[in-house]
């Protein structure tokens, strides 16, 4: 198993889940033995249940997960944090896209059942950054992950949310978890 997408799927579920716990077993159905496993290398996973992994990423996060694990192989700096690399490349993306004009920024409503409600991880707010190319299902996404109170405080002060978003985002911008 690529260890840096472990360590980003890991970093997922932290942001997003209540606890590990939480998403392998109520998510996946596995146990312990077997999510260990899998976080060490020494087994896979279903194919069904690397669908529900990715899942934790929207379909362009993805593929940005996958060129993080592809770099990791390759370059030192990657493998040794590749948490940093994706969020830093997530962050900066998301900058260009704002900063161009080209993308849209919202609040992403919580579509979730009480069940899962009751696993995700409370008081986070996400912002969600997409870019319409003009054709049926052809829309790029990226979800920042951000305390609660954000989203409060922007309503509140009545300020722009793509104001807000140029003076606060930045590569180092604090996560939700």
């Amino acid at each position: 198993m690529n260890q840096a997408l472990v360590q980003i799927v890991l970093m997922a579920i932290k942001e997003q889940f209540v606890s590990e716990k939480a998403f392998y077993h109520d998510q996946l159905g596995i146990t312990p033995q077997s999510w260990d496993r899998w976080k060490k290398g020494e087994q896979g996973l279903k194919t069904e249940n690397m669908q529900k992994i990715s899942l934790l990423f929207t379909d362009y996060e993805w593929m940005m997960v996958q060129k993080v694990c592809r770099n990791a192989l390759f370059l030192p700096e990657v493998a040794a944090n590749p948490v940093s690399e994706f969020q830093h490349m997530k962050f900066h993306v998301a900058k260009k896209w704002a900063n161009s004009g080209i993308a849209e920024l919202e609040f992403k409503r919580d579509d979730s059942s009480d069940d899962e409600e009751a696993m995700r991880k409370p008081a986070v707010t996400t912002l969600k950054i997409s870019v319409n190319y003009d054709f049926w299902s052809y829309r790029d996404m990226i979800e920042l992950r951000l305390p609660g109170v954000i989203q409060q405080q922007i309503e509140r002060e009545k300020q722009d949310l793509l104001e807000w978003f140029n003076e606060n985002i930045d590569e180092k911008f604090p996560t939700a978890y």
